[in-house]
């Protein structure tokens, strides 16, 4: 300002001047500031008369260039308020702005003693403390009132302000008026250090998710080779339903190592989830055509299950004891000891399932008039496809708050610094493979259309007394299978075809459907053969005349008799006689035995039998 007068010494201190000149004053106030700039951009000079130039961030933190005034009455008021308080004056208020209650401290005081009395195991609702604090505020202005010398009225609070003052007195109180107590709990309990991992499967959560999606069970192709008592298993019906996933996540990683859908009557599921984690996913991601690889796998060291049903089995003990691998059980009900599974479940729903029709938004408050069932739009087939690729390349390669890089990042650090231990094909077959009783001889043993044999099998086919052995089977590897006698140890015996070593029992699947196909169109034309022979023999027959013709009912009653022509009955022997003595002819006797009356109206009496007739 004094730099302006000193200018121009024909200004006078009225406002009228500063509005007539403010062209003027704001050029020479350009003026000034450029040379300012300039005097603070040139900085400091070298020896050799070079200058230190500073950098466009430098430079832009240094000077921070004001805009605003619009006239000559701005100029004036800038300077009546630097003639009251100098350069104070040149500031607004605004940066007094905020923090500040229009109630006093009196008021604040009557109001928290009002919401401490309120504050008990009852909890009632935030309208219940807005009436008592308005009703108390109103009494006491009624007392101040009618005091001799009156004093000054307290202002009536409102809605916000009481819940301010609850939710700052009392936010675990008003937490759990708001959301119950176990939504509560899960936002306010204290926080510790938290897990620690320091390798890759050291720590490995597995659960169950229900979709918040309806999806279509149809049979779309993708299980065609499948049998029919496997399709009604899954529950392909064609109806809309929701599907359970069991899911395993690593905690070192935050990758998923097992994800697979669970059907409804499966009552052991861990055991199928424990078979993926160690198992290559591969084949799987390069299915669904992903852009990268599902390359995380290997034996874990620790399994943190909850105490569901299906987890608590006698058959889930055994896999997991067989395996080596420690059971840590979180009690029901305390989603907070495994919170990475539970955390990715919630991710898994956010940020996949949103983005599909047919969501049953988790309540009938939520869901309103939608029908999920009618608007579901995605297979199974589909379902699964978009499930892989959202977790190989949407979930791995995402950014993860709490390890600073992508899960896949994580995972390829720590397979450097400690790789994950693999079981062979023996030690799967071992644990999760299946046991049988098949028959042994010179072909060997015979599983699901395959043959196996090896010197160990034929020499045990030789063994005296040995018709069946137990045959170990798994899935995962059908080129070999495990076989004992009388339990004694396991003997690996391989695939007598060379082509099923590696192979996999979906391969096998695929192999006998499509021979099947082939079978079934053989048969039939087979079948069409036999009866196009049979048509044209039966015209033949009738051409050449040798068609047996119906038989009348005579010719039935002489085949009768002639079939019962030498049968002996008691009604035959009564009507023949008594027989006599063979030798009797020859003592000079007339002895004859008497004949049984013939029934016939007229008796007749038989001839009697000679020696010669009885001889022939």
């Amino acid at each position: 300002m004094e730099s302006l007068f000193r200018a121009d010494p024909q200004l006078k201190l009225v406002r009228d001047d500063f509005v007539a000149k403010v062209v003027k004053i704001r050029a020479r106030g350009k003026l000034r500031y450029q040379e300012y700039l300039e005097a603070k951009t040139s900085g400091p000079i070298r020896r050799a008369g070079a200058r230190i130039r500073k950098t466009l961030a430098e430079q832009q933190k240094d000077f921070k260039f004001s805009v605003g005034y619009e006239s000559g009455r701005t100029f004036w008021k800038w300077y009546t308020d630097w003639r009251a308080a100098g350069d104070d004056g040149l500031f607004d208020r605004y940066r007094n702005c905020g923090g500040h209650s229009r109630y006093s401290d009196e008021v604040r005081a009557l109001v928290c003693a009002i919401i401490d009395t309120l504050l008990d195991e009852e909890r009632p609702k935030l309208n219940i403390y807005v009436e008592s604090v308005r009703a108390v505020i109103e009494a006491e202005n009624e007392r101040r009132q009618r005091l001799p010398v009156p004093q000054e009225s307290l202002p009536v609070v409102g809605y916000d302000y009481v819940r301010d003052l609850v939710k700052n007195r009392a936010p675990i109180d008003h937490a759990i008026r708001k959301a119950a107590w176990d939504n509560a709990y899960k936002n306010f309990h204290s926080l510790g250090v938290g897990v620690e991992t320091s390798r890759a499967l050291e720590r490995v959560e597995i659960d169950e998710y229900t979709v918040d999606l309806m999806v279509l069970m149809k049979d779309t192709g993708l299980f065609d080779h499948l049998p029919a008592s496997v399709k009604q298993f899954i529950g392909l019906d064609g109806n809309a339903c929701r599907v359970t996933l069991s899911a395993a996540i690593d905690v070192h990683t935050r990758c998923f190592l097992a994800l697979q859908i669970v059907p409804a009557g499966h009552q052991s599921p861990l055991r199928d989830t424990i078979e993926m984690i160690y198992m290559d996913k591969v084949p799987i991601s390069d299915a669904a055509q992903c852009s990268f690889k599902w390359l995380q796998s290997g034996a874990p060291e620790m399994a943190v299950l909850d105490r569901g049903v299906k987890y608590i089995t006698d058959e889930a003990y055994a896999v997991l004891a067989s395996l080596g691998i420690t059971n840590m059980g979180a009690p029901a009900g305390k989603p907070w000891l495994k919170p990475f599974i539970e955390r990715v479940f919630r991710t898994i729903h956010e940020d996949l399932l949103q983005r599909f029709s047919g969501r049953t938004f988790g309540s009938v408050e939520k869901k309103g008039d939608n029908d999920p069932a009618k608007r579901a739009t995605l297979t199974l087939e589909m379902f699964l496809t978009w499930l892989v690729r959202w977790t190989v390349d949407a979930y791995h390669t995402k950014r993860h708050t709490a390890l600073g890089m992508s899960p896949n990042q994580a995972w390829e650090q720590a397979v450097k610094e400690c790789r994950p231990r693999a079981l062979t094909s023996d030690e799967m077959r071992e644990a999760f493979g299946v046991r049988t009783q098949r028959k042994i001889g010179r072909h060997g043993v015979q599983v699901k259309h395959l043959n196996y044999q090896n010197d160990a099998a034929m020499a045990l086919a030789n063994m005296p007394g040995v018709r069946e052995v137990e045959v170990l089977r798994w899935h995962g590897d059908i080129g070999a299978v495990g076989i004992r006698a009388d339990d004694g140890p396991w003997t690996t015996v391989t695939a007598a075809d060379q082509q099923w070593i590696g192979k996999t029992d979906i391969d096998l699947d695929v192999w006998l459907s499509e021979r099947m196909l082939d079978v079934a169109e053989e048969n039939r034309a087979r079948r069409d053969f036999i009866l196009a022979t049979h048509d044209e023999a039966h015209r033949l027959k009738r051409i050449a005349g040798l068609i047996s013709l119906p038989r009348t009912p005579e010719d039935l009653e002489r085949d009768v008799a002639r079939f019962s022509r030498h049968t002996d009955t008691a009604e035959r022997r009564h009507e023949f006689g008594q027989y006599r003595d063979i030798l009797a002819d020859l003592d000079g006797s007339d002895d004859t035995f008497p004949l049984h009356e013939a029934t016939s109206p007229e008796p007749q009496i038989a001839p009697a039998v000679s020696d010669d007739d009885l001889m022939e």
